[in-house]
Formats: C-alpha cells, sequence, structure tokens
C-alpha cells in the first residue's frame, strides 16, 4: 500500500516568490504530499480522481483548485492513461507563490479583505466549479508569459476574482483543517517532514523528542505552540486522512485498513475516524461509492 505524504521542497523564495507553468505529463505522477505554499491546480486536458485532505472527487477538463499551505493533496489520473496511449496527455497550469504572498498589504488594506478570506479558507481547498469559472481560466492560463512585476500584479487579479467568485465551494471538511496554521523555522520544518513520513509507524513521545534533542514537556509545548494542535492530534489526523483515501481509493477490507493506518484496534479506529469525520468508516465509503 502506498502510505507516505511528501513534503514537498519547492524553489521559491524572495527573489522567485511566484512559479506558474503549463504542464504536460502522461498522467499526473506527484504522490499525495503537502508543501507550505499556496498552489492553483487547473486542468485543461485529463480526467480522474482528486484527493484534497479527506475529499475525494472526480476531476474532469475544465477542473480549477485553490489548495492552502500544507494541505494534503495529490491527483490521480482515470487508468487509461496509464496504458501508454500516446493520444492521452494530462495538460493544464500550476500556480504556486509563496504563503505569505504581499501579506502585508492583504492583512492590513480593507480593500485586500476578501482576498485575505479566501486565502485563510484556503486551508481546506477550494474549488471553482466549469463552465461559469472561464474568466478565471483565462487569467490562469495568460500568467505563464508574464515575468516579473507583471506576475506579481496579475496573480493578485486573478485572486481577487477568485475571491469574488459566488460558485466556489470548500472541498476537506472542518474537522480535518481546522488548526493548519504552522509557522515554520527550521525545526518545526524537520519535525513535521520527519512525522509525515513516519505517521504509521509505533513511535513513542520519548523517542520522537529525543531524536530532536528535547525532553518530551518541551516538544509537547513547542508542537502545540507552532501547530496549534498536540503531537497526538496532528498524528490522528494524518492517519485519518490517509484512511479516508484508502477508503474510497482501494477496496481493502476495513479492519485491514485500520492496521495499515497504525491503530491498534478497530474500535479506536472507528471511534477517532467518527470524531474526525463525523461519518463511520463504512458510512464514509459508501458516500462516495454513490456519487
Amino acid at each position: 500500500m502506498e502510505s507516505r505524504i511528501m513534503h514537498e521542497q519547492l524553489t521559491i523564495n524572495e527573489q522567485n516568490p511566484i512559479i506558474a507553468r503549463f504542464y504536460d505529463y502522461d498522467y499526473f505522477r506527484y504522490p499525495w504530499h503537502f508543501h507550505s505554499e499556496f498552489e492553483i491546480i487547473y486542468v485543461s486536458e485529463s480526467h480522474g480522481e482528486r484527493f484534497v485532505a479527506d475529499s475525494m472527487e472526480r476531476f474532469l477538463p475544465g477542473d480549477v483548485i485553490l489548495l492552502g499551505s500544507n494541505l494534503p493533496h495529490y491527483m490521480r489520473s482515470n487508468e487509461i492513461y496509464y496504458k501508454n496511449n500516446p493520444e492521452l496527455r494530462v495538460k493544464g497550469v500550476v500556480i504556486q507563490f509563496a504563503h505569505d504572498y504581499m501579506s502585508h498589504a492583504i492583512n492590513k488594506y480593507a480593500e485586500l479583505t476578501h482576498i485575505k478570506l479566501l486565502l485563510n479558507n484556503a486551508k481546506r481547498g477550494f474549488h471553482f466549479p466549469h463552465p461559469q469559472n472561464r474568466e478565471i481560466i483565462r487569467d490562469i492560463e495568460t500568467l505563464p508569459d508574464y515575468k516579473g512585476f507583471q506576475r506579481i500584479i496579475h496573480l493578485l487579479l486573478l485572486l481577487d476574482k477568485m475571491a469574488v467568485f459566488k460558485d466556489k465551494r470548500l472541498l476537506s471538511s472542518p474537522h480535518f483543517s481546522e488548526n493548519i496554521n504552522v509557522f515554520f523555522d527550521n525545526r518545526i520544518e524537520k519535525i513535521l517532514s520527519f512525522l509525515n513520513y513516519h505517521y504509521l509507524e509505533n513511535i513513542s513521545l520519548a523517542n520522537l523528542s529525543s531524536i530532536f534533542s528535547m525532553n518530551t514537556s518541551a516538544f509537547c509545548r513547542y508542537f502545540k505552540q507552532k501547530t496549534g494542535k498536540s503531537y497526538i492530534h496532528y498524528i490522528q489526523d494524518l492517519r485519518i486522512g490517509h484512511a479516508c483515501k484508502l477508503l474510497i481509493g482501494t477496496a481493502y477490507d476495513i479492519s485491514l485498513i485500520s492496521i495499515e493506518c497504525g491503530f491498534n484496534t478497530i474500535c479506536h479506529f472507528n471511534k477517532i475516524f467518527k470524531r474526525k469525520t463525523s461519518l463511520t468508516p463504512s458510512e464514509y465509503r459508501n458516500k462516495f461509492i454513490r456519487q
């Protein structure tokens, strides 16, 4: 089973705050991952399944999403794209920008309050349905052609249109994303990268603290301060997010999924899953099967 969530390191910095590029693949290749930057993904060709935290939906040409900082996600192409058919391509535009993009202006000026609200709520992911999103798509498709100052200004104009777009909707549940609010420094970045690779393993708090040269009390205080949630709740969110992916992406038995996701008993798994999603694992799976 695929069981790791990857922390992607992007080449975004003060000299290069925005990445905007066209893509052309045989199929979506990137695994289940997250990064501190915001991301806009537009699909012009292809179809398949889109995973954003605990949300899974089908995507078609014209699909546009906005992803907040550190929101786990991945795109899975339909099985026909893995058959080496040269006529089938995955095409579109991806835009990635720093999590503090124009933060002073966005947080200070009333005229930009609607963009501030958009980016704050993007921690759950936004979907902009087609064909109502055509004007947004036009702006997305032109952004890679701009450079420097013009790219900065046109991204702001794009975010303005996204913020006032009436038909947008949130993707992941509030239970999954309510406390994703990480202010990165080097240590917390290393801790989160470690956890997002080892979260299915049985690692004691004492061992984890010692890896990062901290005692358990100091580690717990530091982790809660930086992430807004306890170490246990953070691990549970990762495990439940992975369980959601397996429930709707595989036919594995629920008891097997509970073991794969690091739960000692299926009763404990069911209890935590219901608390996080307001559904039992069976109800969650059936909800998507009916779609």
